[in-house]
């Protein structure tokens, strides 16, 4: 049933080369919706993690299993993160804490990332397993409950303000280190939280969180709405420009003056590890070039062979080709 829990390397703006760990079951389950994720609708949208059964989230030692054969065929000095996110929301799996522990033993030094929507962090259980990983980035992409339901679209009975607050605790209460995500996106025409009161807000509740980082974020791949459109680059500047005069240019991470400067890693390019990255995000040829040891001509020999079989699909999203798992 599983076996397909470790997926990457993959290149991420916020963390360098990161190795995916994906606690979940598949097909996507999230408590969010979000119009701008790029794995997809969700397909089982749940307020709790009691809402489904323990016995459907793969186990520890299946976890580490598949972690252990996939560091055979890498050199971990490569990578830079070990990072929790995968086919939904990561802190749904309520053996996450264990799971981080585990898994530090395996990789020693190697910081270990957890990637949340945020849903669930009023929980103290989810707050105490967000602790033992050394870095949590944390959606929060509204500062109103009627912009989050427009962009987030949750499971019934969420509430921003208990989001904002299970954040400030997990801030003041754990070691590790907490970013901030925002999503700015444009959806249908409209604005959503690139309007300058929406900033303003977000600027406030990220003064009140008081996160180590913040980090602008734009869609870049194809998303679950066809008309999610991320703002334009005279936009974000002047977005990111707002939250460096108010919480200072060193914390201010933002995607629109991001370059990442890409190396080729070790692992060799098969359609079992190409798959495991597609299922998780889509990627155009020259992310996956730079993934793989394996020239264009043959990555692409590779992907044809997938569309044939019908197994992942190509979509074309801002003029540009990006091939997506056929879910």
């Amino acid at each position: 049933m599983f076996g397909l829990t470790i997926y990457g390397p993959v290149y991420s703006w916020r963390l360098g080369v990161s190795l995916g760990v994906d606690v979940l079951p598949t097909p996507k389950t999230c408590t969010f919706d979000c119009v701008y994720c790029q794995l997809g609708k969700t397909f089982r949208k749940i307020s709790k993690p009691e809402d489904l059964n323990s016995s459907s989230y793969p186990g520890i030692n299946t976890i580490l299993k598949d972690l252990e054969r996939m560091l055979k065929k890498l050199r971990l000095e490569e990578i830079d993160y070990i990072t929790f996110s995968g086919s939904g929301e990561p802190t749904l799996n309520l053996r996450l804490g264990k799971i981080i522990k585990q898994v530090k033993r395996v990789v020693g030094n190697l910081p270990v990332a957890v990637l949340t929507n945020s849903s669930l962090v009023n929980r103290k259980d989810v707050r105490e397993n967000l602790g033992e990983a050394d870095f949590v980035i944390a959606k929060l992409d509204a500062s109103s409950q009627k912009v989050f339901e427009a962009i987030n679209r949750p499971a019934d009975n969420f509430l921003l303000e208990e989001i904002v607050d299970g954040l400030k605790i997990l801030k003041h209460s754990f070691s590790c280190r907490l970013a901030l995500q925002i999503m700015f996106v444009r959806f249908a025409k409209n604005k959503l939280n690139t309007s300058l009161e929406e900033v303003k807000g977000l600027v406030r509740l990220a003064e009140v969180i008081n996160p180590d980082e913040i980090q602008l974020n734009i869609p870049t791949r194809p998303a679950s709405e066809k008309d999610v459109k991320p703002p334009g680059r005279g936009e974000m500047r002047k977005i990111t420009k707002i939250f460096m005069e108010k919480l200072g240019k060193p914390r201010i991470l933002s995607r629109v003056e991001y370059t990442f400067k890409s190396k080729t890693l070790s692992l060799e390019a098969t359609k079992t590890e190409i798959l495991k990255i597609l299922k998780r995000r889509p990627c155009r040829l020259q992310d996956l070039v730079g993934m793989f040891k394996v020239g264009e001509k043959d990555l692409k020999l590779l992907l044809n062979q997938l569309i044939r079989q019908g197994k992942i699909v190509e979509e074309v999203f801002l003029g540009e080709k990006y091939y997506k798992s056929f879910n």
